[in-house]
């Protein structure tokens, strides 16, 4: 599959099937509850199905070959909001009133973030919600960031995969099957995007918003509604932004989705950076542009980080892990890298493999966000 495969038509979103109460729970009459509680005690736990309310997410349990698995991970939560069912292989079952929580007890618990704004960093226009800066000073790219974890003596690797919102079912499979400390670029246009995001951040995944910007072909590639032009002016460029940013919420912040002649526009590209800073968002530069003036505007007030280069111009197995041997070693030498990708299948396999393998060569996979928080942006 060619990268210009993302000039299509969007995916259709997956049909979610609605969560509904077990009907024995509202109507067991007490009789039964009695017999079930003597049942329980004279023989010990029943048959593990959603009925059993036991939550063991403290304790180890055995897997199928009778081993011990790790005790999962407390969760990390924002703030308040639905459970989003997630039913892998194994054992492990957290129950929260009527939503239970299937748990693969191979692997710790994922972080789970929130995926409602806070009220204090949204302000409204005619387009919708759009991020701020709190009060109190607190950045959208602070809130809504995931936590790095350890990294200590250890090598950092950020990787973004892109292209979620229209790259259909192989977009399902980046948020479920990619681990959380990648983040995912979303696309600004499809019907079901908050609950595409809120499934990713529930999974934990950092989000970043891909911006539309005019590339050189422009119009005969067109990026989407609302691409940012060159010739667009100001005022105009700024409208399409407010736009784009009001789609959806939740995110850390946004990257550039195509625009290698925006991106090399001073002037057309500073008014554009100047809003997203002053919004307490981070810009990514997809690493894509050899041309792109990006870097420049980056200062402590707008946090800008480059991304060291693209893992999948060439979508062939083979070629997507030279371009990771690559990534790591920028990340040996420098101490952190950053890549960006696209959720193409071949993609999220290979990404997938290096990820299972990264931590015992020394490399810890971090949100892109620990990066240029780390730094004092």
């Amino acid at each position: 599959m060619a990268t210009d495969d993302l000039n299509k038509p969007l995916g259709l979103p997956r049909e979610r099937k609605a969560h509904r109460t077990p009907l024995v729970a509202l109507v067991a009459p007490p009789l039964l509850i009695a017999i079930g509680l003597i049942a329980f005690f004279a023989f010990g736990d029943g048959p593990d199905d959603p009925g059993n309310v036991v939550a063991a997410i403290d304790d180890a349990s055995p897997d199928q070959t009778g081993s011990v698995g790790p005790a999962l991970t407390p969760v990390y939560e924002a703030q308040s909001e639905p459970l989003v069912e997630v039913k892998p292989t194994g054992g492990l079952r957290e129950v929260r009133g009527n939503d239970v929580i299937i748990s693969d007890p191979s692997k710790p618990r994922p972080i789970r973030l929130a995926a409602a704004p806070f009220e204090d960093l949204i302000e409204a226009d005619e387009n919708g919600l759009l991020p701020r800066i709190g009060d109190d000073g607190t950045r959208p790219l602070d809130a809504y960031a995931r936590p790095a974890g350890a990294t200590e003596g250890m090598k950092r690797i950020a990787i973004v995969v892109g292209g979620i919102g229209i790259e259909g079912e192989a977009g399902q499979s980046a948020i479920a099957s990619l681990p959380g400390e990648v983040t995912l670029g979303i696309v600004p246009y499809g019907e079901d995007l908050p609950a595409t995001v809120a499934e990713a951040r529930a999974l934990g995944h950092e989000i970043l918003l891909q911006l539309p910007m005019e590339p050189y072909n422009y119009p005969d590639i067109d990026p989407g509604p609302n691409t940012l032009t060159v010739a667009g002016g100001t005022a105009k460029n700024l409208d399409r932004l407010r736009w784009l940013l009001a789609q959806t919420t939740t995110y850390v912040g946004v990257m550039n989705y195509m625009g290698a002649r925006f991106t090399g526009d001073d002037r057309a590209l500073a008014p554009i950076l100047g809003d997203i800073a002053n919004r307490g968002l981070l810009f990514l530069d997809d690493g894509s542009s050899a041309r792109s003036r990006v870097g420049a505007f980056a200062s402590d007030s707008a946090p800008v980080i480059r991304a060291d280069l693209v893992l999948d111009g060439d979508t062939a197995p083979a070629a997507i892990d030279a371009r990771i041997k690559q990534l790591v070693a920028i990340a040996k030498e420098r101490g952190y890298a950053v890549a960006t990708a696209t959720a193409f299948p071949s993609t999220i396999a290979r990404i997938s493999a290096f990820a299972r393998v990264a931590e015992e060569n020394g490399i810890a996979l971090v949100p892109v966000s620990s990066l240029v928080r780390a730094d004092g942006s």
